[in-house]
């Protein structure tokens, strides 16, 4: 029999509380299909990093992701973060400390949001970057040490924050948009 993805609630009712013992082994593959990624198609992947050809919608993060998180001043998506006392706020060479715990916006939001999604280390997705990142396959991405706060740059800093690298989505797409975001923990001067 073929395997099908459920619904939660088909799931939930399925298994509510099985004082009858019927869920069948096939019940158990249905849920194992539901509630895996279609990045886990083979053997190990559930351990593996989340893989850029499996992401295709544009404005997206994937990873590991911080839930329900405060944003203390307005953010765009995929600007570079930093985690201060209270919260999140744009990241800036200039005025965060230099060694900090650093994140991406996974969507836009105003001061104050409490339901915020940051990546802490990941894949991020904006296809606004593919024709920055045209033929960069692999090169660092810093954080931008000018004034533009959370700002990423392919072009090597001042002092440099490494964030992590441009991606490849497919073989033979030198113009992804895709980029791995998995931070070094202290800034360098050059």
């Amino acid at each position: 029999m073929a395997d099908i993805q459920r619904t939660r609630a088909a799931i939930l009712a399925l298994l509510a509380d099985n004082v009858t013992g019927n869920i069948s082994a096939q019940d158990v593959r249905d849920f194992v299909v539901t509630v895996m990624e279609a990045d886990f198609v083979n053997p190990g992947d559930f351990w593996a990093q989340p893989k850029p050809a499996f992401m295709t919608n544009d404005k997206t993060i994937k990873g590991w992701i911080d839930y329900s998180q405060i944003i203390l001043s307005d953010i765009s998506f995929g600007r570079t973060l930093y985690f201060a006392a209270s919260g999140w706020s744009p990241a800036s060479l200039l005025t965060s400390g230099q060694n900090q715990v650093l994140g991406v916006a996974g969507n836009s939001y105003a001061a104050g949001e409490s339901q915020a999604q940051i990546l802490r280390e990941g894949l991020v997705y904006d296809s606004a970057l593919s024709a920055r990142f045209s033929g960069q396959i692999g090169k660092l991405i810093y954080l931008q040490s000018g004034s533009a706060y959370g700002s990423i740059s392919v072009q090597l800093q001042t002092s440099v924050k490494v964030l992590g690298y441009v991606e490849l989505s497919a073989i033979g797409d030198v113009t992804s948009g895709k980029w791995r975001f998995k931070p070094e923990w202290s800034v360098k001067g050059v």
